[in-house]
């Protein structure tokens, strides 16, 4: 009979307040779908390449080497990349292609990344990021969403923009300034 009034006098070791609780849930919901309004371009490339008719392809490190190997232009082109990402989605439903052009418009409120290249309209925007360190890039954004051609071509890596710079001004009408 005394371990049971023992028991019954015992208080918790720790005071729950519902109110305390209720808070850190509702902030911690907060601050998640915060945190889900910007994505980043690897994100879209992520969640978009499992889209019905969607084509995903990744080059990576290996088969770069052996690009190197077999094209000396490729081999100075490709210095600090490693790995290439491309999705295309020309063949997908219309509602997944509105759904990538908005997320592509939204890339440029990431103050992460730099516009090199912008050209949006209403239905169409081309756009061409780049996320550096230093005068290095990290990764490389190159998107084509509108039209009838909805691209994005992820480049990753330690990428050296001036000798980029250089490349491109030689092989093509292009010229990065």
């Amino acid at each position: 009979m005394d371990i049971l009034r023992y028991i019954c006098d015992l208080k918790p070791k720790y005071d729950f307040d519902m109110k305390k609780f209720f808070l850190f849930l509702l902030t911690t919901v907060l601050l998640a779908s915060c945190g889900m309004m910007y994505h980043n371009a690897d994100d879209i490339m992520n969640d978009m390449r499992d889209a019905k008719h969607a084509q995903y392809f990744n080059v990576g490190s290996g088969l770069l080497g052996i690009g190197r190997i077999l094209s000396p232009t490729l081999a100075e082109a490709s210095l600090g990349i490693t790995s290439v990402q491309v999705l295309d989605l020309s063949k997908c439903s219309p509602s997944v292609r509105e759904k990538f052009r908005k997320r592509v418009q939204n890339l440029y409120k990431d103050k992460s990344y730099e516009v090199i290249v912008a050209n949006q309209s209403e239905y169409d925007t081309k756009t061409a990021l780049v996320r550096r360190d230093g005068q290095f890039a990290k990764e490389i954004v190159l998107a084509n969403a509108g039209g009838a051609n909805d691209i994005m071509v992820l480049i990753f890596g330690h990428i050296n923009l001036e000798n980029l710079e250089k490349i491109v001004n030689d092989q093509s009408n292009y010229h990065i300034k």
